[in-house]
């Protein structure tokens, strides 16, 4: 397959056609004159020639002024509108006596062998920011897909650069990003204090994670997590001076996992018709309006043990709405006398929980720390895996989503 320019072969096949005397843009180059312009539906081309009478040979440095050959290049060099802006430049070939050695001369912002200006292709990888395909970019652009990827590939992206030494409060959560061989789930890993992912690791093993994290950071305060029990163990062996801290919207959701479990029950059992209003029964009372607790007061007041049950679910949420500890400590015993008495088998279930994670709460409720941004990133994740039909590349799908969120 020959090396061609895409560009220069539709400038030279299709838009030389179509010369024009009118069109919307003037370019203005340094040392670059403007010998005719082209237009067409998709581009705006231009014929430009060099005006420079010296150059520097790129091997010894010195000024050389002697012409040895003219060579024309077809560049990319901007986008206007929906039209990609190429220009077809006649540049000058100088020859050093010296070390005699050729130099072509340099006038567009363009590294190594490109085809396109630097600022072409960071308008380009900047289009990368929205959540869009790689395909919807590079059709937007004129380019093939994997010409964009290539370039994204090459580029060094400040909001990949996070130091993890510098990390002193983590947030870690697992997301179904790559379906690889022998994991489902990646472990993403995010410093609390700015918010920016600072790895996702192929698997959520936990020899793996072990593997990975221990020594990474410096000094470790404090790490957020939800209610899975190997992440605890592991902050535990890695980083035993941290403050391990649960997520508060895990722990209010095994309250509300109870709630609609014991609601579902008695729907089924005593033909409890909530379906209706499962929302205003799920939803805080105090933050009903009147009309609303109107409608709960009815559905309560018909069966006692849906009254029961939404008692609970109420004390749970007084209970992890608190910020002191020994007002929680408190709470939390009149809810196990509150769900003894009444026999809520669901929230024992619930209250297990909270008592095989104790400490983690009690970290919880003093501190401001939670997997809420986490949580907004795998959001971010699951929309880009959509979008893209599935990614490959971890590294370069964790690269997008660190250019993106970061």
């Amino acid at each position: 397959m020959r090396n061609y320019n895409t560009a220069k072969t539709y400038f030279e096949t299709v838009l030389s056609k179509f010369p024009t005397e009118k069109c919307e843009i003037n370019l203005n180059l340094n040392q670059i004159e403007i010998t005719a312009t082209y237009e067409d539906e998709n581009y705006i081309g231009f014929d430009g020639k060099s005006t420079s009478t010296e150059g520097g040979c790129k091997h010894c440095g010195q000024a050389i002024s002697m012409i040895k050959d003219y060579k024309t290049t077809c560049t990319t060099i901007s986008k206007y509108n929906s039209k990609n802006i190429l220009l077809r430049l006649t540049k000058t070939m100088y020859y050093c006596p010296d070390c005699q050695r050729s130099t072509t001369e340099k006038l567009l912002d363009v590294t190594g062998n490109q085809q396109k200006t630097n600022g072409f292709i960071t308008n380009m990888i900047s289009c990368l920011k929205e959540t869009t395909s790689y395909s919807m970019i590079a059709r937007m652009h004129k380019v093939s897909t994997s010409n964009l990827i290539r370039h994204f590939d090459k580029v060094e992206l400040r909001e990949t650069q996070v130091n993890p030494r510098n990390v002193r409060n983590l947030s870690v959560d697992e997301v179904r990003f790559i379906k690889l061989e022998n994991a489902n789930y990646q472990f993403v890993l995010m410093d609390g204090d700015s918010r920016k992912i600072i790895a996702i690791l192929e698997t959520r093993q936990q020899s793996f994670v072990k593997e990975h994290i221990s020594g990474m950071f410096g000094r470790l305060e404090t790490i957020s997590q939800d209610l899975w029990s190997p992440y605890r163990s592991i902050a535990r062996s890695c980083y035993p001076g941290a403050k391990v801290i649960a997520d508060p919207f895990h722990v209010v959701r095994q309250f509300m996992w109870a709630f609609s479990r014991t609601r579902i029950a008695l729907a089924k059992e005593q033909g409890v018709k909530t379906n209706k209003h499962w929302r205003l029964l799920t939803k805080r009372y105090s933050k009903l309006d009147e009309r609303g607790r109107e409608k709960v007061m009815i559905l309560l007041e018909a069966n006692p043990e849906l009254m029961a049950a939404h008692t609970a679910k109420e004390l749970a949420l007084e209970m992890y709405s608190c910020k002191d500890k020994a007002l929680y400590i408190e709470l939390l015993e009149i809810f196990k006398n509150y769900i003894d008495e009444n026999n809520l088998d669901e929230f024992q279930i619930a209250y297990k929980s909270a008592i095989n994670w104790h400490d983690e709460i009690l970290n919880m409720i003093e501190s401001e720390y939670s997997n809420g941004a986490i949580e907004r990133v795998n959001r971010v994740i699951k929309q880009s895996k959509n979008i893209a039909f599935g990614f490959l590349n971890l590294a370069r799908a964790t690269k997008l989503i660190q250019f993106r969120m970061n």
